[in-house]
């Protein structure tokens, strides 16, 4: 899976901030079961333990994509630095007195 740091709307391909959206879904979705939860309103639609492990495999979703996220973008950071440091490297100071 190709992941890129373009802009969203410049690429058909899963962008950081694709994921940064998809990690921010997965938790208000939790947050929805949270409070459904913490209420009681769930009841009807299905037991409490499947509730906890529906509440269990967002929160675990969420993790995979928080941590995938921060990973990416400390990796395009360090790319960032690296090709700024190959630029800075490649511009000659010409340190010879002029005449």
């Amino acid at each position: 899976m190709k992941v890129t740091n373009e802009n969203n709307s410049d690429t058909p391909l899963l962008t950081n901030g694709d994921l940064a959206i998809a990690a921010y879904a997965i938790q208000q979705c939790f947050n929805a079961y949270l409070e459904s939860y913490q209420s009681g309103d769930f009841e009807e639609e299905m037991s409490k333990e499947e509730m906890q492990s529906s509440m269990n495999q967002l929160q675990m979703a969420f993790i995979k994509f928080d941590s995938l996220v921060k990973v990416l973008n400390e990796q395009n950071n360090a790319a960032d630095a690296a090709s700024s440091e190959v630029t800075d490297g490649d511009v000659s100071k010409d340190t010879t007195p002029a005449e």
